[in-house]
């Protein structure tokens, strides 16, 4: 009698414990997901009426990373949500209307869509403090799968306006292995992507975007699958403070050599080459962050710009400091009129060029008593100095009005192609 007792608790026993196995608890409830012992996980919901299952995804964008120009990337943090109707769990929940299942050897007997991402380059599943995995089936056979991922996605980006460029980032989803004949994926039909109230991305402002539904053809077959376009705007504040105001200052301060003597050799030229090579520094880093296009971007001719001007000055003191220490041989023989604008205070030493000047031979006369009156040691040989003053005080007015002019055309011309085509309203 106590043998047929302790059989009859045993086989009790194995029997509880093929129900929990088979039928999985749900989180902080007794209640259970009956599975049909014909379920069979490979197989999709709708293979007996032979037609696909249609599959609503919705995305929740918790956070846009901003984007790398250098690898042609940008990161996502999102919960993607797919919806869809199997049959096969009608009154499939006993006791209520929905279950949330957290066994993951249960939600491994569910059939789910293989969904991937064609453009991902890293994705990571969340699993702090459990996987971010929610999988919930009501009685009429409703299901919802939800997953919380972080997406590293490659991006083509047109860096021809660089730093005033648009870019057109896109998320592409797709099944693996399952052709259009067996999951037909679409967007759900109310806020298909959710933004947050207050999404910033790093450098850039986010304009619109844009859902369509595609289907992807292989040599394997034709695949459902679905894009979201996002339209994004670059800020300029960053680049304006890191790269175009410091340029702006270095080719300033490589006027100052024109007001300093053509003679002073150690002056001009250590500020001359102390700019272009901190010019070609900060160039340096610029192209650090870039990829290695082969066009020329808007930051390629700003630099391209600021460091020739910075090395016109440098050539510009080689040719000034040349006409300093040139001597004039014959004095009958001059290069050119000198106007007095650009003569400055040297004007009466150069007067002697103009014929029937009587102002001007009479400084000459004076100007040659003074040499008859100074000590032999003081009389040298005269040199074209009057004339590298002269280029002096030209580029003081040359080289800034040529660079404002500049100026008045890159920024017109690059912001006005920025904003030239508005896009829609944010959606």
């Amino acid at each position: 009698m106590i043998c047929a007792r302790s059989s009859v608790m045993l086989l009790k026993t194995l029997i509880s414990l093929l129900l929990l196995t088979a039928s999985g608890l749900a989180q902080g409830t007794g209640q259970r997901l009956i599975l049909d012992s014909q379920y069979d996980v490979n197989e999709w919901p709708h293979a007996d009426e032979e037609r696909p299952t249609n599959v609503s995804v919705q995305m929740f964008i918790n956070s846009f990373g901003s984007l790398n120009a250098a690898n042609m990337d940008y990161t996502v943090d999102v919960f993607l949500r797919q919806r869809w109707n199997d049959p096969r769990l009608v009154n499939a929940v006993n006791q209520k209307d929905m279950i949330t299942i957290t066994s993951s050897e249960l939600q491994s007997k569910i059939w789910k869509p293989d969904t991937f991402f064609n453009n991902v380059k890293d994705a990571e599943l969340h699993t702090v403090t459990m996987p971010n995995i929610l999988l919930r089936i009501q009685n009429n056979g409703d299901v919802l799968y939800s997953i919380r991922l972080t997406l590293t996605l490659s991006c083509h980006m047109d860096l021809e306006l660089f730093p005033f460029d648009d870019q057109k980032c896109y998320i592409a989803l797709a099944s693996y292995a399952n052709t259009e004949d067996v999951i037909d994926y679409e967007w759900a039909s109310v806020n298909p992507i959710d933004l947050p109230d207050q999404l910033e991305i790093a450098q850039f402002d986010l304009l619109n975007f844009t859902c369509k539904d595609t289907t992807q053809v292989f040599t394997t077959g034709n695949f459902s699958g679905l894009l979201v376009y996002f339209n994004l705007r670059r800020q300029n504040g960053y680049h304006v403070l890191q790269t175009y105001v410091p340029t702006i200052l270095i080719v300033s301060i490589s006027w100052v050599s024109f007001w300093l003597d053509p003679n002073a050799v150690p002056g001009r030229v250590s500020l001359g080459v102390t700019t272009l090579l901190t010019l070609t520094t900060l160039a340096s880093g610029i192209r650090a962050s870039l990829p290695p296009v082969s066009y020329v971007k808007a930051i390629d001719v700003w630099i391209g710009t600021c460091m020739i001007m910075v090395f016109g000055a440098l050539l510009e003191f080689t040719l000034v400091n040349w006409l300093a220490n040139k001597k004039i041989i014959n004095h009958s023989q001059t290069m050119f009129k000198i106007p007095r604008l650009l003569a400055g205070s040297d004007y009466g030493e150069v007067s002697f060029e103009g014929r029937g000047n009587t102002q001007g031979q009479e400084r000459l006369t004076r100007r040659t008593k003074a040499q008859e009156e100074e000590p032999p040691a003081a009389a040298s040989p005269k040199t074209y100095i009057t004339y590298a003053r002269a280029l002096d005080r030209l580029c003081r007015v040359l080289f800034p009005g040529g660079f404002l002019i500049f100026n008045l055309v890159y920024w017109p011309y690059y912001l006005v192609h920025q904003y030239m085509a508005l896009p829609q309203s944010l959606v």
